[in-house]
């Protein structure tokens, strides 16, 4: 499933009309009546009072097509219009005009004194602004939006919440809705930051485009579903070593919890035979809580037979993980930059690992142009661009394409919604719960990620879907406790399981 940034709907709405020759005005029809079917199909019961927050972009333009349908089915319509109708565009014009002849009440309000009260309302349906919007919403139109939230009636947004802004999500004053109707696809602003809690539940509305529009224009951002998700194939036939030999260098004193939870999910999804590297004298742990996982104690660096005989060993693994919980001590800093110097095949690196990168530069060039993936949170990631968090989250796209084209790697940003970037495309992943917000849960995800690299995934592939798997796990997992009881080794237990 498609996402689109404003510019995308921008360019989509205007090839449709321009060159396909659908008109706009059929389109705001088209975009009225599918969201006035979801709200008279699903929310509404018979001859319910609904208010209708219309602005003079095209966006209260849908607003008018709803309100003419559910007025034409039998419930009671108020429309508040803020906005002028010189400043409608023609076909948004016409609708509120045909508004006005089916005797729809339509008040024009400038301050939320106009407004007076909400409580006699079943719904609430906000066409105020749209994906136009850029800025913060301010003044009047402000105290309005805040007493449509705390009006406590249900509220649907069409296209985005009004506030939102659809390429960043970015929000400091927005409409809290229930349900966003979103026109064609689903917008960035859905999905980051803010947009995610503003925005409900969001249900995307078929205004007739086609979908050779977007094989054409090939927009740069998809959301991961249980339809498009790739998982690694299993053959009847087939043996250990067709799985994938993983590398996994974890694990210090006080930290051995990392390099297990990591293994066990390699393990649990699918690996075929897994060498993790340890700190020399962490070797009775690891046999004893890793049955099936091999161990090699990393050497000194000043032992050169020692050395050559540890990248031997590590040389022969198809793919490798690097840092949950190495530390970050001249040892470890020191090995992790050798690695790097020779290592060309698939690479992970999360945790500690994304510590050395970010505070020695000379390490960081190291991995540039070749097939690794970085697993940095919010913080991680700021520490790599030496930016604050604040500036990240002001546009988390733009900074992850900044990054990639100066380090030329591949990032899988973990948070709420968690984005998989390779410079070229963004994917999306929005499954999980609140049961990952604990320490582990990205061992275990980077242990998904490597285990699927060995089994041939792509680097892509491999990040995302493990990311979606780990979130469907703790989806699965919250219908038989309470999510703040999940933790990472439920969640490991828990994987492909039926």
């Amino acid at each position: 499933m498609y996402i689109l940034s404003r510019e995308e709907m921008y360019a989509l709405d205007k090839y449709t009309i321009e060159k396909v020759g659908i008109p706009g005005k059929e389109l705001m029809e088209n975009a009225g009546k599918g969201s006035s079917e979801f709200i008279h199909n699903e929310l509404l019961k018979p001859k319910s009072k609904v208010a209708v927050f219309c602005g003079d972009g095209n966006n209260g333009g849908d607003g008018f097509v709803i309100a003419r349908y559910l007025k034409n089915w039998g419930h009671k319509i108020k429309i508040f219009l803020l906005g002028s109708t010189d400043k409608m565009s023609p076909e948004t014009f016409e609708n509120c005009e045909s508004c006005k002849g089916l005797k729809i009440e339509i008040e024009k309000i400038q301050s939320t004194n106009e407004l007076g009260d909400l409580a006699d309302l079943n719904l609430i349906i906000d066409a105020i602004f749209g994906v136009g919007l850029k800025g913060i919403v301010k003044g009047w139109r402000a105290d309005l939006i805040e007493k449509i939230n705390s009006s406590g009636k249900p509220v649907v947004s069409i296209d985005i919440a009004s506030g939102v802004d659809a390429n960043t999500g970015q929000a400091k004053v927005a409409i809290n809705a229930d349900y966003t109707l979103t026109m064609a696809a689903y917008k960035y602003g859905h999905f980051l930051e803010k947009g995610r809690e503003k925005s409900g539940e969001v249900k995307v509305i078929d205004i007739g485009m086609s979908d050779e529009l977007y094989d054409k224009f090939s927009p740069k951002a998809k959301l991961v579903t249980d339809e498009n998700v790739k998982y690694p194939e299993r053959f009847p036939l087939s043996h250990k070593g067709a799985y994938g030999r993983i590398g996994i260098i974890a694990g210090s004193p006080g930290f051995s919890g990392a390099a297990i939870m990591a293994s066990r999910a390699a393990l649990r999804s699918g690996a075929g035979l897994i060498t993790l590297f340890h700190p020399k004298g962490m070797e009775h742990i690891f046999e004893t809580q890793l049955l099936e996982v091999m161990t090699y104690s990393i050497p000194d660096l000043s032992k050169t037979e020692e050395l050559n005989n540890f990248f031997k060993k590590l040389n022969s693994m198809d793919v490798l993980l690097i840092g949950p919980g190495i530390g970050i001590s001249p040892q470890t800093v020191g090995f992790t930059k050798k690695i790097l110097q020779t290592w060309a095949k698939p690479v992970v690196i999360d945790a500690d690992g994304l510590n050395i990168l970010s505070e020695n530069e000379d390490i960081l060039k190291l991995i540039s142009g070749k097939p690794a993936i970085l697993t940095p949170h919010i913080g991680e990631f700021a520490r790599l661009t030496k930016k604050n968090i604040s500036v990240i989250l002001t546009d988390p796209l733009g900074e992850l394409d900044s990054f990639i084209k100066k380090c030329k790697c591949n990032i899988l940003l973990k948070s709420a919604t968690t984005i998989f970037a390779d410079g070229e495309n963004f994917v999306f992943d929005i499954s999980g719960n609140d049961g990952l917000s604990t320490g582990g849960s990205g061992d275990v995800l980077v242990g998904i990620i490597v285990s699927f690299l060995g089994q041939k995934l792509s680097l892509k592939h491999a990040a995302i879907s493990a990311s979606f798997l780990m979130g469907r796990t703790a989806e699965k997992l919250a219908k038989t406790r309470k999510t703040a009881s999940i933790i990472p080794s439920d969640i490991i237990e828990e994987i492909f399981k039926y």
